[in-house]
């Protein structure tokens, strides 16, 4: 579970209810991905499918028996967390939590409820990351009982000096035949008659020792009574759960340096496919990437996967699959070119790093490599399984960013060659081409430029009522001329500026410009009123409302002529801003549009909160309008609602004049779109042109 995502479940008859709950939970931080559900018969139809993090019911709203509950979260296979809603202090509680709940809390307690919520996510974080280290753990035993088998090192394992474990290597050594041999053999039979009281004083020592490795040089005896040097390694460990003690047995009459040698060859590799392991690959790619920026050389990354290999996993099992990731790493070694390195990056994904750079080379280099995966064959379980794969490459030169990035583009082209049906396709970034960081502080960089250098443009969308209005209203939007005097839209760098906090200040551009026109058209006798969008970062600027006022002032503007618009989903993640600002503007008199309106379990829930004066409904809704009874029956419902309300409704992205009947009949006030006039630099649109 990602610790700002939350997908809560909740339970509850009472849409209202539900809403108010997903905010209280926003406001601890998080993403929330709801589901609400009225019944305990949709509970437990949906639930299988559904991907959440803990459960919320309201004890008097929800339906449920609490008998059954548990009951339908186990027959849907879920470990979910639930936490009882009620409207008063219960007496006695213990009832439910006997009963499996893990807490219960008075709904309109937010407070309560935001800690209770924090706390219970938290637990089911813990407990998903335990149940996977848990089977990690599990996988680890396997690999490790795999290589202890296979291992040329004499290893041994006794429980109260008697042995109850011994691998190939330690079996040959002492001549043993098989384990039933030397299960249950003293440790000290296996010592010479000489050295058998030092090893008994050491062993004592041992036992009582906080040093949990030490080791011990003495003179050891064979089967058929051989004497040998020999140094044995102690170390704690666990058979089957049964503490016990390691032993691994080196004689002296080895080479140490080529023992040294192999330690460290096997520092760098991966134990199961013997490849290299993503440590060492680290430390390469990083030299690799300082070396390229330098001008020492250009290198490539090739990160590569077998495009099956989850469904081989389900049909094998682990480990089934781990002897086909074997099989795919020696295929691996045995493809690349002599002086690349080969590496099991991560699970199922392996990385190469080839002198092979230029992008001819590279691609065919790619295409010989899937040819031969495509191409080979594994035998298990007495099938032969084939699977084609999906390669990305990244290209290292003197423009590479960090190594952290040339394995993020690797990553976008393995996901695009994966998405379209495998092969292999190269991330070569064009001239001028970023990072995401990089990318935000090279428009930072422009948009200040063209601030600097007036090439932003503000754009006005008239807002046309369908009422007889003849008002003047329209959209303000912004957009800036690159340094050739074309125009780039403010779709293109808006995230950026979001992301780096220059929409603040873009924020403030706009409303400085936009006054002066509504100041010029006062002075006209034109009466406009203007709609103007503003970013989360000025929705958080304590300082944004009394420089408006001040603006405000200067030019002698009333406020009435704005209208600020902010989406409903940064009202939603900045509720305490966004209710703040609302009191704020009323104070000066100027009103509050809120954007993208009708998404949500209970949109106008929001409203309590901050309450709008315009509705901009969802441009989705617009979609095929004439031909979607869906969307009609919820514009309708959300326009009477709104009505109700006091509040005026906009539909945007009005694009057909055929939409037009529709929205009259809904009760729709106002529409934007490009059918009444795209967005333009001049304010000269004839409002009595819709009669």
């Amino acid at each position: 579970m990602d610790t700002k995502r939350l997908a809560p479940i909740i339970v509850t008859t009472d849409l209202n209810e539900a809403e108010e709950l997903i905010s209280a939970i926003r406001n601890c931080g998080y993403a929330v991905r709801p589901t609400v559900i009225a019944s305990e018969e949709m509970l437990r139809e949906q639930l299988p499918t559904i991907q959440a993090d803990l459960l919320l019911f309201d004890i008097e709203k929800s339906g449920l028996e609490l008998s059954n509950l548990r009951a339908i979260i186990s027959d849907a296979g879920k470990h979910l967390p639930m936490i009882a809603l009620t409207h008063k202090p219960l007496a006695d509680p213990m009832p439910y939590l006997e009963s499996g709940v893990d807490d219960v809390v008075v709904a309109s307690n937010h407070e309560h409820l935001q800690h209770v919520v924090t706390r219970t996510a938290l637990a089911q974080t813990n407990w998903r990351a335990l149940k996977h280290a848990q089977a990690l753990v599990r996988e680890a035993e396997k690999r490790c009982q795999l290589l202890l088998e296979s291992s040329k090192d004499a290893v041994g394992y006794a429980h109260e000096g008697m042995h109850i474990y011994a691998n190939r290597s330690y079996l040959d050594l002492f001549g043993f035949g098989d384990m039933d041999e030397i299960e249950g053999v003293p440790l000290m039979d296996l010592v010479t008659r000489q050295d058998r009281g030092d090893v008994k004083e050491f062993l004592r020592q041992y036992a009582r020792s906080s040093e949990p490795e030490q080791t011990l040089s003495t003179h050891l005896l064979t089967v058929s009574g051989d004497e040998f040097d020999a140094e044995l390694a102690f170390s704690p460990a666990s058979i089957d759960g049964e503490d016990c003690t390691q032993i691994v047995i080196r004689r002296h009459d080895g080479d140490t340096k080529e023992l040294e040698k192999q330690i460290h060859f096997l520092s760098q590799r991966d134990l199961m496919t013997g490849l290299y392991n993503r440590q060492y690959f680290m430390e390469q790619l990083k030299e690799t990437v300082t070396a390229a920026t330098r001008g020492l050389g250009n290198r490539a990354v090739i990160l590569l996967a077998l495009d099956r290999f989850e469904s081989l996993k389900e049909t094998f099992g682990i480990s089934g699959s781990d002897m086909v990731l074997v099989d795919f790493g020696k295929l691996l070694e045995q493809q690349i070119t002599e002086g690349d390195i080969a590496c099991r990056f991560d699970g199922n994904r392996f990385i190469v790093l080839t002198h092979a750079w230029q992008a001819e080379a590279l691609q065919a280099y790619m295409d010989r490599l899937n040819h031969a995966i495509t191409n080979h064959i594994c035998e298990l379980d007495g099938r032969s399984i084939a699977s084609p794969a999906s390669l990305g490459g990244s290209v290292i030169d003197e423009n590479a960013p960090d190594a952290n990035e040339v394995l993020a583009r690797a990553e976008r082209a393995f996901k695009q060659a994966n998405s379209t049906g495998g092969q292999g396709v190269i991330y070569r970034p064009r001239e001028g081409e970023m990072s995401q960081r990089q990318l935000d502080e090279l428009w930072s960089k422009r948009l200040r430029e063209a601030i600097k250098e007036n090439r932003m443009r503000l754009l006005f969308q008239p807002i046309v009522s369908l009422n007889g209005d003849h008002g003047e209203h329209y959209n303000v939007s912004m957009r800036m001329l690159d340094d050739k005097g074309q125009p780039v839209a403010a779709r293109e760098f808006m995230p950026s500026a979001e992301r780096s906090g220059v929409a603040k200040m873009l924020d403030r551009w706009v409303l400085h410009h936009t006054l002066k026109q509504v100041s010029s058209r006062l002075r006209e006798n034109k009466r406009t009123i203007l709609f103007i969008k503003l970013t989360a970062g000025s929705l958080q600027d304590p300082e944004m409302l009394p420089w408006l006022a001040e603006q405000l002032k200067e030019n002698r503007i009333l406020g009435d002529l704005l209208v600020f618009e902010i989406k409903t989903g940064v009202a939603v993640n900045y509720l305490r801003q966004a209710r703040e600002f609302q009191k704020g503007l009323r104070q000066i008199h100027c009103r509050l549009a809120l954007d993208d309106f009708g998404s949500g379990a209970n949109p106008f829930q929001l409203l309590k909160q901050v309450p709008a004066d315009y509705l901009k409904f969802d441009g989705t809704f617009m979609d095929d309008l004439p031909n979607s009874p869906e969307n009609q029956e919820t514009l309708k419902l959300l326009t009477s609602q709104a009505h109700a309300e006091n509040r005026m409704v906009i539909a945007q992205r009005v694009e057909d004049p055929q939409v037009l009947p529709t929205l009259w009949g809904l009760g729709i006030n106002y529409i934007q779109g490009n059918f009444l006039q795209v967005p333009s630099e001049r304010m000269d649109y004839d409002f009595t042109a819709m009669g």
